[in-house]
């Protein structure tokens, strides 16, 4: 596709034209050539070498590495994107296409359970309960079962604020995947990716207890067990064995290391390492929430 010919119906100027395959955010890993949008000056430096094609802002167009193509420059550039996504929903050359259902063997899927009519793999031995709503989009591995009033592959929570002082939603394109031997409990939603590329990705053996909020684009990484009523925002990664604890809230892109934990209640807004463990709001490590907790009580006694 080529920028000039997605920018038609944008309020703004072709700089210069270029050619890309897909829309992706500025710091993504996808390797091929890519949409994206920069609103922020404080990327520039961290923007992808696939990134072929940009929509900025006209004071960023200078800072812009050599390596981009293709150049829009527009008023709000995350507005444009996301109206661009919206715009090539339908567009065979962006949309996945979506295949057949397929349940696999000895599976039990209550009558009561709302699975989309197409889009959906399911494997061998699947466990499904009373009210389970299973959206497009969705692979469910084997031995996994979700209990009643999950709802895997909703809507993702994904708005931009327009120049009219609007809203614009953007439409779901992307997946969810279950690996084997995951577990979901009751009333927990597992929201889809957004871009045609983005998987929603909760690997072997996590379990997930009631009432957890795991947004779009997540990654879970294998035997990872979270507690009731954490909520995992869009787009962070959780590696191997970790732990999450009841209430706890992890924000937007923050990357938690394998073996890692996070105790109940906790709010993670920083980078988390392999085999530490964080507490508190804001989160810190334990060790040191911990001794600045004993310092407190002790000023307090004197």
């Amino acid at each position: 596709m080529l920028l000039s010919e997605v920018t038609d119906r944008i309020e703004g100027k072709l700089i210069r034209d270029g050619a890309f395959q897909t829309l992706e955010y500025c710091t993504g890993r996808l390797e091929i050539p890519f949409l994206t949008f920069m609103g922020n000056a404080k990327f520039i430096n961290h923007i992808s070498p696939f990134a072929n094609c940009v929509l900025c802002s006209e004071e960023l167009v200078e800072a812009l590495p050599d390596t981009i193509e293709g150049v829009f420059v527009t008023k709000s550039p995350k507005e444009a994107f996301q109206s661009i996504h919206n715009r090539l929903k339908d567009d065979s050359r962006y949309k996945p296409p979506v295949k057949e259902n397929r349940i696999g063997a000895d599976c039990t899927i209550s009558m009561k359970a709302n699975i989309a009519p197409m889009g959906v793999t399911i494997g061998d031995r699947v466990i499904i309960e009373d009210n389970v709503t299973i959206y497009e989009n969705v692979t469910i591995g084997d031995d996994c079962i979700i209990r009643s009033g999950a709802v895997i592959g909703g809507k993702a929570f994904t708005f931009a604020r327009t120049e009219s002082d609007g809203i614009l939603p953007m439409e779901d394109l992307g997946r969810v995947v279950l690996g084997n031997q995951v577990e979901v409990f009751s009333l927990s939603h597992i929201a889809r990716g957004i871009l045609p590329t983005d998987t929603t990705y909760i690997g072997d053996s996590v379990k997930i207890d009631a009432l957890v909020h795991i947004g779009h684009g997540a990654v879970i990484g294998e035997r990872t067990l979270i507690a009731a009523c954490a909520i995992i925002a869009g787009n962070v990664s959780i590696g191997a064995d970790s732990w999450v604890g009841i209430n706890a809230t992890i924000s937007n892109r923050i990357r938690v290391g394998r073996k890692a934990r996070v105790s109940l209640g906790s709010v993670v807004t920083k980078d988390v390492k392999d085999g530490q463990t964080v507490t508190g709001n804001f989160a810190i490590d334990h060790t040191d929430f911990i001794g600045n907790l004993k310092t407190m009580l002790a000023k307090e006694k004197n």
